[in-house]
């Protein structure tokens, strides 16, 4: 898999997977193949960012969604997926970047809010909570959002003023 790792954010950036590599990320990770979990693998693959279920089922309609969401919950108990609830309330999910990392939630995520790219900060942990005692723990999730760079630079650039030096000419004429 290959996969762009910036600031410790890591986005896979590769060709669009053939069967062949997707039946092998099965196999590795103890699954049967079937159909379903090689699409949805292979579109969760191919959209280099996290993706809901009901984005998966807009790019998959061939699929109900109750199947994709069965190949979603099987492909995350293997490890092969982790998940990430938005600011929306919605699951997103991604492929884990590596096959010795599960991603067990251990880190925070970013979330920009402009174009929807969530991205793992793996080299950042989340702090440590003390539960009460005989409390269990089932999840924990730490969300950053804003703005990604590119997004950011587009916005600045759209919002900078364009020829400055004409409006100031026009107002050095009006003052009169």
């Amino acid at each position: 898999m290959q996969f762009d790792c910036i600031s410790s954010s890591c986005v896979y950036n590769g060709p669009v997977m053939d069967d062949s590599q997707t039946l092998g990320l099965l196999a590795a990770s103890g699954l049967r193949p079937t159909k379903s979990r090689e699409a949805v693998l292979g579109a969760l693959l191919a959209s280099g960012k996290p993706l809901s279920h009901p984005e998966l089922a807009s790019r998959l309609e061939t699929l109900d969604r109750v199947t994709i969401f069965r190949s979603l919950k099987t492909l995350r108990a293997s490890g092969l997926l982790h998940s990430v609830r938005g600011l929306d309330g919605l699951l997103r999910f991604v492929v884990n970047p590596s096959r010795n990392s599960r991603c067990p939630g251990s880190h925070p995520h970013f979330l920009c809010l402009s174009c929807g790219t969530m991205t793992c900060l793996e080299t950042q942990e989340l702090p440590k909570i003390e539960v009460p005692v005989g409390a269990e723990v089932r999840g924990k999730q730490f969300l950053v959002y804003g703005q990604c760079a590119s997004c950011a630079k587009a916005g600045a650039e759209a919002r900078a003023p364009r020829n400055r030096g004409a409006k100031n000419k026009a107002k050095k004429g009006n003052e009169l």
